[in-house]
């Protein structure tokens, strides 16, 4: 069994931050800047600008109408959930349930030379378990899950090779999420198979299933505060995916 836990660190938060207004911020200097307020923390602003980068800025150091906005804003946001008061840690379980090697053809004694044909084949159980931590001041109720395994079938036989890629989704309800607290949730048990045969005349051929991803989505109120994936770089890579496919439409339609 192999353990792998991802948290989400302050930066990739920023990133999925409930949803803000862009304004130009003035300091009491004369000096603007246009950026998004996503939090406030001890006293400061916390403003997400240019490249996705966030800057803590003390209020005191703001105008008087930025200060009211500030203000205004947090009253209706703070007890709202988003990736800064949170915490989703993904732990992925495997556990091999069978394995096993087979031999037909070939004589009494089975062998490659006579013919015969050796088969191998394993089956693995996989389930995601995952915590999510609270950070936020106030319990908040009815937080829904709804995930996506994606589990890739590759094959080869004497007619070539293939891969396709199948979605299975999932869905789970917290029903409560305590201020400083902690809910579980996890997968259903999916059980994926490798098999593969060589000797005999036809060439060697064999099937697996693997999982290349797991992305799941986290909303309170119908509002989504939170998107993760495992591996870290999953969600990246299915954008880019999209981008490429796409292209691809383009090109066909010119």
């Amino acid at each position: 069994m192999k353990r792998l836990v991802f948290l989400v660190t302050s930066c990739l938060m920023c990133a999925q931050l409930m949803s803000a207004e862009l304004r130009t911020f003035t300091n009491k200097e004369g000096k603007k800047i246009k950026a998004e307020l996503i939090s406030v923390e001890e006293g400061s602003a916390v403003l997400k600008i240019s490249g996705g980068r966030t800057a803590k800025v003390p209020m005191e150091t703001l105008s008087v109408a930025d200060r009211d906005f500030i203000a205004e804003w947090w009253e209706k946001n703070k007890n709202k959930l988003d990736a800064m008061k949170v915490r989703l840690i993904i732990d992925k379980n495997s556990k091999t349930i069978d394995r096993k090697t087979s031999k037909s053809g070939g004589g009494n004694n089975g062998n490659q030379q006579g013919g015969g044909v050796t088969t191998r084949t394993s089956k693995v159980e996989v389930q995601y378990k995952c915590v999510l931590e609270s950070f936020a001041r106030k319990d908040v109720s009815d937080v829904s899950v709804d995930y996506t395994i994606y589990k890739r079938v590759s094959t080869k036989d004497k007619t070539g090779t293939d891969t396709d890629t199948e979605e299975i989704d999932g869905e789970e309800d917290i029903r409560l999420l305590e201020s400083h607290g902690k809910a579980d949730f996890e997968t259903d048990v999916l059980t994926l198979s490798e098999t593969s045969q060589y000797g005999g005349k036809d060439p060697r051929s064999w099937s697996r299933e693997t999982i290349v991803g797991f992305v799941v989505t986290l909303k309170a109120g119908g509002e989504v505060f939170l998107k993760q994936s495992h591996p870290e770089n999953f969600l990246d890579r299915l954008e880019e995916e999209r981008k490429r496919e796409e292209d691809r439409d383009d090109a066909r339609r010119a």
